[in-house]
């Protein structure tokens, strides 16, 4: 590859791989560079013969690929929340004070800011912008829109 060694061109591919990942998401290309780092490596300690360093390159990829993903899954995506821990996290809602940063019409909905983010929001009686007002409930139970009554 270009008069490299090919230890050299192994370690560039990979690094190109692992750079890679961060332009294609999906957590798979990395572990595809981590195989041409090790086959680098062991060209370079052993002077392996092409048929070799395919064959390191295939093993050691998907033996990555297969250890080290879910490691890697949990570490860069965070780990799923259950629907206990997700109804539990709306519940904490309930009673916080928060902001509305859109007026809230009768009868219509508006925005208000809560924890630092800005969500729909609905009350029985109109609201206007930069009133305090507390979460009275999750309509929907998924954050879309908030009842809310004023302090």
């Amino acid at each position: 590859m270009f008069g490299l060694s090919p230890s050299v061109a192994w370690a560039l591919a990979g690094l190109l791989l692992i750079a890679l990942e961060a332009v294609v998401p999906g957590l798979i290309i990395v572990f595809f560079g981590l195989g041409a780092l090790a086959t680098s490596l062991a060209t370079a300690l052993f002077g392996l013969s092409t048929d070799s360093q395919l064959l390191l390159f295939a093993a050691s990829s998907v033996v990555s690929l297969l250890g080290l993903r879910r490691l890697f899954k949990k570490t860069f995506q965070g780990e799923a929340r259950t629907e206990n821990q997700l109804r539990q996290r709306l519940e904490d809602f309930t009673g916080e004070a928060a902001v509305v940063t859109e007026a809230i019409p009768e009868g219509g909905a508006g925005r208000i800011k809560l924890r630092g983010s800005f969500y729909a929001a609905v009350a029985r009686e109109a609201i206007p912008a930069g009133t305090a007002v507390k979460v009275a409930a999750d309509v929907h139970g998924d954050h879309s829109l908030f009842k809310v009554e004023t302090l």
